[in-house]
């Protein structure tokens, strides 16, 4: 039996009510409202964080999980630079793991390393770290999607590759080349690329 919009309206209340997260929430969103309203599309994760009140904007990402940068990207399920790995981008455990916010930021233009460094003050975020970047893409990067905006920037402190060119972490959450790749930070970002500032810790 399946219950009425009345009572799938009050259940997804009394879920969200109880603390739930937003996975356990679209889960019980795709159990019973399609069946209810014979939907052809259910809207995507960004759209359902919209009509739950949520601000598509921020993301909460665990920090200082068990798991390593080289297990971190064997498990991605999308192409990832070779040069990601825990020897060049090292990540340590923390018996007290930690969450912080990620918050995009679209400067709505094209930006240098500096410019976005600046947009990033403005806005009263701090600096991301590449365990940052890591760890979005671990934690949000199928959850994420964006054609007009696919690029998220992490304007960490570069690390040197090989040939001794800066580098920085990117996600590109196009949804049919999604990977986790490096950028040079020398040049200027395109109107298609956000930025990920982390919000400070309360």
């Amino acid at each position: 039996m399946q219950p009425t919009f009345d009572q799938a309206f009050q259940l997804l209340n009394i879920t969200r009510e109880s603390g739930a997260s937003l996975e356990t929430l679209q889960a019980v969103f795709q159990g019973f409202l399609p069946d209810l309203l014979k939907a052809e599309k259910l809207p995507n994760r960004e759209e359902f964080r919209k009509l739950l009140g949520y601000d598509p904007s921020v993301f909460k990402v665990k920090m200082g999980g068990a798991n390593n940068t080289d297990e971190i990207t064997a498990a991605l399920g999308f192409p990832f630079n070779d040069w990601i790995t825990q020897a060049n981008f090292p990540l340590t455990a923390s018996e007290t793991p930690t969450e912080d916010e990620i918050e995009i930021v679209d400067p709505g233009k094209s930006f240098s390393e500096e410019e976005g460094l600046a947009i990033l003050k403005e806005k009263g975020l701090l600096r991301p770290t590449y365990e940052h970047g890591i760890r979005f893409a671990e934690q949000h990067g199928k959850a994420t999607t964006s054609e007009k905006k696919p690029f998220v920037i992490f304007l960490h402190e570069a690390w040197q590759d090989p040939y001794r060119d800066r580098r920085i972490v990117y996600l590109d959450r196009f949804a049919f080349c999604r990977k986790l790749y490096l950028l040079y930070p020398g040049v200027r970002f395109g109107g298609d690329c956000v930025l990920a500032g982390v919000r400070p810790r309360k």
